[in-house]
Parts: structure tokens; C-alpha cells; sequence
């Protein structure tokens, strides 16, 4: 990834990092690398996405409110639909998957014991793995806008785009 991308994009940079970090040490932790038997790597994977989508949240409620003070929020929503449907799938994904694993736990957590809670930190860890699916896809569509954009304003040395 290009230092360039890391300072226009900084959030999309972290949660990326944050994303292959968490994979990288929950599979270490899986396969015995690190110390907790295995267990450390899927409490990680199953947990973890409640605090990605709290950052998730933030950034939409920061963006929702950058969009109404806009002149036209319709046209700028529409201008590039398949980013939109995207941001919208990361926002869904990082709020609902946390809740149903919440849920879950709450309603049956107390019920199960042995096998069948370790069944329920299986779909935790799933609902884990869609919540990073869900921040990967983001992340690799603001890199290609991002590359379109600087592609897109590099000119060459007789003020011709590079494209052209």
C-alpha cells in the first residue's frame, strides 16, 4: 500500500492494519504459536468486531452529518452508487454481526454448557470473520477510488493527463 494512500486515507490505513493484525494473531493463536491453547485467537476473532464496528458508527455518524450540511446529499450519494451500497453493507454488517453474537450469548449463554458453547463462539467467530470480510471489501474499494483519483490528476510533462 502506498505511503500516498496512508496519509489520504488514514482510517481505511488503520482498519486495515487492524484487520491483518487481528487475522495474523488469531490464527497464530489458533494454530499454537502463541500461548491460551487456541482459545485466545477465537475469543479475539469472535469479540473484536464489537469494537471495529464502534468505529464503524463514528465514522458514519461523522459522515451522515458531513452529507446533510451538503447542498445536494442526493447527488452526492448517487454520484458513485456501488461505493455507497459498500459503505452501507460495512455499516450493516459491523452493527448487525456483533449484535446477533450479543444476542446469542444473552439469550442463551446461560442454557449451554461444554460442546455447545463452544458452538456459540463458533458463530461468534463466523460473525467475526464477516465483520473483517465486510472492512476488507471497504478498504480495497476506497484504495481503487483512491487510485482512479490520483490517476486521474497526474499529468505528464506537456500538461497532458497521464491517461490520455
Amino acid at each position: 500500500m502506498p505511503s500516498s494512500f496512508i496519509r489520504g486515507k488514514p482510517l481505511q490505513a488503520l482498519k486495515l492494519t487492524v484487520v491483518i493484525g487481528a487475522l495474523v494473531f488469531g490464527l497464530s493463536s489458533y494454530a499454537g504459536v502463541l500461548p491460551g491453547g487456541g482459545l485466545n485467537g477465537l475469543l479475539y476473532f469472535a469479540f473484536f468486531p464489537v469494537i471495529l464496528a464502534v468505529v464503524v458508527v463514528s465514522e458514519a455518524l461523522y459522515t451522515g452529518y458531513r452529507l446533510i450540511r451538503t447542498d445536494d446529499p442526493v447527488a452526492r450519494l448517487t454520484a458513485r452508487r456501488a461505493y455507497t451500497v459498500i459503505r452501507a453493507i460495512e455499516l450493516i454488517v459491523a452493527v448487525v454481526a456483533p449484535t446477533i453474537f450479543y444476542v446469542l450469548i444473552v439469550q442463551l449463554g446461560s442454557e449451554v454448557a461444554g460442546p455447545g458453547a463452544i458452538g456459540l463462539l463458533f458463530i461468534g467467530v463466523g460473525l467475526g470473520l464477516i465483520v473483517y470480510g465486510s472492512l476488507l471489501l471497504r478498504t480495497v474499494t476506497e484504495y481503487y477510488y483512491y487510485r482512479k483519483r490520483s490517476s486521474l490528476s497526474r499529468t505528464d510533462e506537456h500538461g497532458k493527463h497521464a491517461t490520455e
